[in-house]
Protein backbone atom coordinates (compact mmCIF):
# COMPACT_ATOMS: atom_id res chain seq x y z
CA UNK A 1 0.00 0.00 0.00
CA UNK A 2 1.58 3.08 -1.22
CA UNK A 3 1.31 6.46 1.27
CA UNK A 4 -1.30 8.02 -0.84
CA UNK A 5 -3.19 4.95 -0.14
CA UNK A 6 -2.45 4.60 3.28
CA UNK A 7 -3.42 8.06 3.80
CA UNK A 8 -7.32 7.59 2.22
CA UNK A 9 -7.56 4.49 4.16
CA UNK A 10 -7.15 6.45 7.03
CA UNK A 11 -9.39 8.97 6.02
CA UNK A 12 -12.25 6.79 5.63
CA UNK A 13 -11.79 4.82 8.23
CA UNK A 14 -11.52 7.98 10.32
CA UNK A 15 -14.69 9.57 8.92
CA UNK A 16 -16.74 6.03 9.20
CA UNK A 17 -15.77 5.73 13.18
CA UNK A 18 -16.73 9.66 13.25
CA UNK A 19 -20.12 8.64 12.04
CA UNK A 20 -20.50 6.63 15.72
CA UNK A 21 -19.05 8.73 17.81
CA UNK A 22 -22.01 10.16 19.88
CA UNK A 23 -22.44 6.03 19.93
CA UNK A 24 -18.39 5.65 21.10
CA UNK A 25 -18.60 8.10 24.00
CA UNK A 26 -21.86 7.10 25.54
CA UNK A 27 -20.57 3.27 25.44
CA UNK A 28 -17.32 4.81 27.04
CA UNK A 29 -19.18 6.42 29.58
CA UNK A 30 -21.36 3.71 30.39
CA UNK A 31 -18.30 0.96 30.79
CA UNK A 32 -16.29 3.77 32.83
CA UNK A 33 -19.23 4.49 34.82
CA UNK A 34 -19.49 0.44 36.25
CA UNK A 35 -15.78 1.39 37.53
CA UNK A 36 -16.74 4.38 38.90
CA UNK A 37 -17.76 3.04 42.18
CA UNK A 38 -14.13 1.43 42.52
CA UNK A 39 -11.40 3.63 43.98
CA UNK A 40 -9.49 5.72 41.03
CA UNK A 41 -6.40 6.22 40.67
CA UNK A 42 -5.80 9.36 42.57
CA UNK A 43 -7.28 8.19 46.19
CA UNK A 44 -4.48 8.13 48.37
CA UNK A 45 -3.56 9.59 51.45
CA UNK A 46 -2.26 13.40 51.08
CA UNK A 47 -2.59 17.44 51.54
CA UNK A 48 -5.30 18.45 49.68
CA UNK A 49 -9.14 19.75 51.20
CA UNK A 50 -10.61 16.84 49.68
CA UNK A 51 -11.81 14.21 51.82
CA UNK A 52 -10.98 10.39 51.36
CA UNK A 53 -11.89 8.32 54.16
CA UNK A 54 -11.74 7.79 58.01
CA UNK A 55 -9.06 6.02 59.57
CA UNK A 56 -8.04 5.51 63.05
CA UNK A 57 -5.80 7.26 65.38
CA UNK A 58 -2.07 6.02 65.12
CA UNK A 59 1.04 6.92 67.02
CA UNK A 60 2.86 9.93 65.07
CA UNK A 61 -0.27 11.67 63.42
CA UNK A 62 -0.76 15.25 64.65
CA UNK A 63 -3.49 16.16 67.15
CA UNK A 64 -4.90 18.70 64.54
CA UNK A 65 -5.82 15.59 62.02
CA UNK A 66 -8.67 13.83 64.29
CA UNK A 67 -11.68 14.49 63.67
CA UNK A 68 -13.22 14.78 67.04
CA UNK A 69 -16.54 15.05 65.62
CA UNK A 70 -16.56 11.63 64.37
CA UNK A 71 -14.83 10.24 66.99
CA UNK A 72 -17.57 11.48 69.95
CA UNK A 73 -20.10 9.08 68.20
CA UNK A 74 -17.61 6.10 68.70
CA UNK A 75 -16.05 4.39 72.34
CA UNK A 76 -12.26 5.11 72.95
CA UNK A 77 -11.61 5.71 69.57
CA UNK A 78 -10.10 8.49 67.33
CA UNK A 79 -10.56 8.91 64.18
CA UNK A 80 -8.25 10.60 61.56
CA UNK A 81 -9.49 12.69 58.51
CA UNK A 82 -7.55 11.78 55.24
CA UNK A 83 -7.75 13.73 52.13
CA UNK A 84 -6.36 12.48 48.99
CA UNK A 85 -3.32 13.38 47.12
CA UNK A 86 -3.95 16.34 44.62
CA UNK A 87 -1.38 15.99 42.61
CA UNK A 88 -2.32 15.61 38.70
CA UNK A 89 -0.76 12.71 36.75
CA UNK A 90 -0.16 12.66 33.41
CA UNK A 91 -2.16 9.61 31.01
CA UNK A 92 -1.32 9.53 27.42
CA UNK A 93 -3.18 7.78 24.92
CA UNK A 94 -2.37 5.73 22.09
CA UNK A 95 -5.34 3.17 19.97
CA UNK A 96 -4.15 2.60 16.79
CA UNK A 97 -3.92 0.38 14.03
CA UNK A 98 -4.16 -1.17 10.48
CA UNK A 99 -6.79 -2.42 8.43
CA UNK A 100 -6.74 -5.88 10.81
CA UNK A 101 -7.80 -3.88 13.88
CA UNK A 102 -11.36 -3.22 11.54
CA UNK A 103 -12.14 -6.69 11.67
CA UNK A 104 -15.25 -7.87 13.46
CA UNK A 105 -16.81 -10.77 13.31
CA UNK A 106 -19.64 -9.72 15.71
CA UNK A 107 -21.51 -6.21 16.87
CA UNK A 108 -17.96 -4.17 17.17
CA UNK A 109 -14.90 -4.15 14.92
CA UNK A 110 -11.61 -4.51 17.12
CA UNK A 111 -10.89 -0.57 16.81
CA UNK A 112 -14.59 0.40 18.10
CA UNK A 113 -13.99 -1.79 21.14
CA UNK A 114 -10.47 -0.37 21.62
CA UNK A 115 -11.96 3.03 20.90
CA UNK A 116 -14.39 2.56 23.72
CA UNK A 117 -11.40 0.79 26.22
CA UNK A 118 -9.26 3.63 25.71
CA UNK A 119 -12.40 6.52 26.14
CA UNK A 120 -13.66 4.75 28.99
CA UNK A 121 -10.03 5.01 30.51
CA UNK A 122 -9.49 8.52 29.36
CA UNK A 123 -13.01 9.58 31.25
CA UNK A 124 -11.96 7.73 34.58
CA UNK A 125 -8.74 9.74 34.27
CA UNK A 126 -10.16 12.79 33.82
CA UNK A 127 -13.01 12.40 36.64
CA UNK A 128 -9.77 11.59 38.79
CA UNK A 129 -7.95 15.13 37.91
CA UNK A 130 -5.56 13.27 35.83
CA UNK A 131 -4.05 15.70 32.43
CA UNK A 132 -5.07 12.93 29.56
CA UNK A 133 -3.33 13.69 26.24
CA UNK A 134 -2.31 11.59 23.31
CA UNK A 135 1.37 9.91 22.96
CA UNK A 136 2.15 11.64 19.42
CA UNK A 137 0.44 14.62 19.34
CA UNK A 138 1.64 18.52 19.81
CA UNK A 139 -1.73 18.97 21.67
CA UNK A 140 -1.24 19.24 25.43
CA UNK A 141 -2.21 17.24 27.87
CA UNK A 142 -6.10 18.10 28.90
CA UNK A 143 -7.79 17.74 32.38
CA UNK A 144 -11.59 18.52 33.02
CA UNK A 145 -14.58 16.46 31.52
CA UNK A 146 -15.14 19.28 28.67
CA UNK A 147 -11.49 17.70 27.18
CA UNK A 148 -13.34 14.45 26.48
CA UNK A 149 -14.39 15.55 22.79
CA UNK A 150 -11.34 16.85 21.74
CA UNK A 151 -9.18 13.62 23.27
CA UNK A 152 -11.64 11.53 21.13
CA UNK A 153 -11.54 12.98 17.79
CA UNK A 154 -7.99 12.84 18.47
CA UNK A 155 -7.80 9.41 18.78
CA UNK A 156 -10.13 9.33 15.63
CA UNK A 157 -6.75 10.39 13.77
CA UNK A 158 -3.94 8.18 15.02
CA UNK A 159 -2.20 5.81 12.36
CA UNK A 160 -0.78 2.24 12.51
CA UNK A 161 2.16 2.38 13.88
CA UNK A 162 2.97 3.62 17.38
CA UNK A 163 4.72 7.21 17.80
CA UNK A 164 8.61 7.29 18.02
CA UNK A 165 8.85 10.10 20.00
CA UNK A 166 9.63 9.91 23.71
CA UNK A 167 6.65 10.09 25.82
CA UNK A 168 6.35 12.73 28.58
CA UNK A 169 8.67 12.27 31.78
CA UNK A 170 6.93 10.04 33.95
CA UNK A 171 3.76 9.60 32.02
CA UNK A 172 1.33 6.80 32.19
CA UNK A 173 0.85 5.34 28.41
CA UNK A 174 -1.91 2.53 27.26
CA UNK A 175 -1.43 1.22 24.03
CA UNK A 176 -4.33 -0.28 22.58
CA UNK A 177 -4.21 -2.04 19.44
CA UNK A 178 -4.35 -5.50 17.94
CA UNK A 179 -0.80 -5.57 17.58
CA UNK A 180 -0.75 -7.91 14.19
CA UNK A 181 2.80 -6.33 13.00
CA UNK A 182 6.68 -7.45 14.27
CA UNK A 183 6.15 -7.38 18.30
CA UNK A 184 9.38 -5.57 18.36
CA UNK A 185 7.75 -2.21 17.80
CA UNK A 186 5.59 -2.98 20.62
CA UNK A 187 9.11 -3.55 23.10
CA UNK A 188 10.68 -0.69 21.52
CA UNK A 189 7.95 1.45 22.60
CA UNK A 190 7.61 0.22 26.08
CA UNK A 191 11.68 1.18 25.84
CA UNK A 192 10.84 4.52 24.58
CA UNK A 193 8.34 4.71 27.77
CA UNK A 194 10.89 2.93 30.15
CA UNK A 195 13.57 5.54 29.14
CA UNK A 196 11.09 8.23 30.50
CA UNK A 197 10.68 7.52 33.71
CA UNK A 198 7.30 6.19 32.11
CA UNK A 199 5.10 3.35 32.69
CA UNK A 200 3.24 1.39 29.96
CA UNK A 201 0.48 -0.94 29.42
CA UNK A 202 -0.82 -2.60 26.34
CA UNK A 203 -4.33 -4.32 25.60
CA UNK A 204 -3.90 -6.65 22.92
CA UNK A 205 -7.94 -6.56 21.60
CA UNK A 206 -8.39 -9.86 19.66
CA UNK A 207 -11.72 -10.99 17.84
CA UNK A 208 -13.33 -14.15 19.57
CA UNK A 209 -12.77 -15.98 15.41
CA UNK A 210 -9.00 -14.83 15.63
CA UNK A 211 -8.62 -16.79 18.92
CA UNK A 212 -10.59 -19.76 18.49
CA UNK A 213 -10.52 -20.38 14.98
CA UNK A 214 -13.84 -21.89 14.46
CA UNK A 215 -13.53 -22.32 10.79
CA UNK A 216 -14.64 -26.08 8.77
CA UNK A 217 -13.77 -26.79 5.27
CA UNK A 218 -12.76 -24.59 2.27
CA UNK A 219 -12.24 -21.61 3.45
CA UNK A 220 -10.84 -18.64 1.66
CA UNK A 221 -9.16 -15.96 3.88
CA UNK A 222 -8.50 -12.28 2.75
CA UNK A 223 -6.18 -9.37 4.24
CA UNK A 224 -6.05 -6.32 2.90
CA UNK A 225 -3.17 -6.54 1.05
CA UNK A 226 -2.69 -9.72 -1.62
CA UNK A 227 -0.19 -11.29 -0.24
CA UNK A 228 -2.06 -12.46 2.93
CA UNK A 229 -4.80 -13.82 1.11
CA UNK A 230 -5.37 -17.78 1.22
CA UNK A 231 -7.15 -20.32 0.48
CA UNK A 232 -7.55 -23.97 2.22
CA UNK A 233 -9.13 -26.43 1.17
CA UNK A 234 -10.28 -27.43 4.97
CA UNK A 235 -9.86 -24.93 7.30
CA UNK A 236 -9.51 -27.29 10.29
CA UNK A 237 -6.68 -28.97 8.75
CA UNK A 238 -4.22 -25.79 9.69
CA UNK A 239 -6.02 -24.87 13.28
CA UNK A 240 -3.41 -26.46 15.38
CA UNK A 241 -0.82 -24.50 13.26
CA UNK A 242 -2.47 -21.79 13.34
CA UNK A 243 -3.34 -21.62 17.23
CA UNK A 244 0.65 -22.63 18.01
CA UNK A 245 1.59 -19.43 16.09
CA UNK A 246 -0.60 -17.50 17.85
CA UNK A 247 0.02 -18.49 21.52
CA UNK A 248 3.93 -17.55 19.87
CA UNK A 249 2.94 -14.36 19.02
CA UNK A 250 1.79 -13.32 22.64
CA UNK A 251 4.67 -14.57 24.27
CA UNK A 252 6.45 -12.15 22.02
CA UNK A 253 4.00 -9.59 22.75
CA UNK A 254 4.25 -10.31 26.60
CA UNK A 255 8.23 -9.76 25.99
CA UNK A 256 7.82 -6.43 25.86
CA UNK A 257 7.68 -6.28 29.96
CA UNK A 258 10.78 -5.38 31.67
CA UNK A 259 10.16 -4.06 34.93
CA UNK A 260 7.12 -3.35 38.03
CA UNK A 261 4.46 -0.83 36.10
CA UNK A 262 3.81 -2.70 32.86
CA UNK A 263 1.91 -4.92 31.46
CA UNK A 264 0.58 -6.40 28.49
CA UNK A 265 -3.00 -7.36 28.60
CA UNK A 266 -5.37 -9.71 26.33
CA UNK A 267 -9.19 -8.82 25.70
CA UNK A 268 -11.09 -10.61 23.45
CA UNK A 269 -14.09 -8.01 22.02
CA UNK A 270 -17.03 -10.25 22.95
CA UNK A 271 -15.89 -10.10 26.50
CA UNK A 272 -17.18 -7.31 28.88
CA UNK A 273 -14.81 -4.20 29.42
CA UNK A 274 -15.84 -4.00 33.33
CA UNK A 275 -13.18 -6.67 34.87
CA UNK A 276 -10.19 -5.14 32.38
CA UNK A 277 -10.88 -1.45 33.42
CA UNK A 278 -11.06 -2.51 36.17
CA UNK A 279 -7.26 -3.94 36.17
CA UNK A 280 -5.66 -1.05 34.26
CA UNK A 281 -7.55 1.52 36.50
CA UNK A 282 -5.61 -0.60 39.97
CA UNK A 283 -2.46 -0.98 37.83
CA UNK A 284 -2.33 3.30 36.91
CA UNK A 285 -3.65 3.81 40.76
CA UNK A 286 -0.08 1.99 41.97
CA UNK A 287 1.93 3.46 39.47
CA UNK A 288 0.58 7.26 40.36
CA UNK A 289 1.79 7.43 43.75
Amino acid sequence: MTGAQERISLERRAAETAARLPDLIARAEAAAQVVMSGRHPRQKEGRSDTFWQFRDYAQGDPVSSIDWRQSSKLDRRLLVRQTEWEQPQTVLLWCGGGEDFDYGSGEETKRFRGLTITLALAILALRSGERVGIWGSEEPPRAGQHALPLIAEELLRQGAELPRVAPRQGALVLLVSDFHDDPQALSDAFTRIRDARGHATAIVVEDPKETDFPFQGSQRFEGPRAERRKFFGEASAVREGYLDLRQQHHAALSDAVRGPGEAVLFHRSDEPTTPLLLQVNQIFAGESR
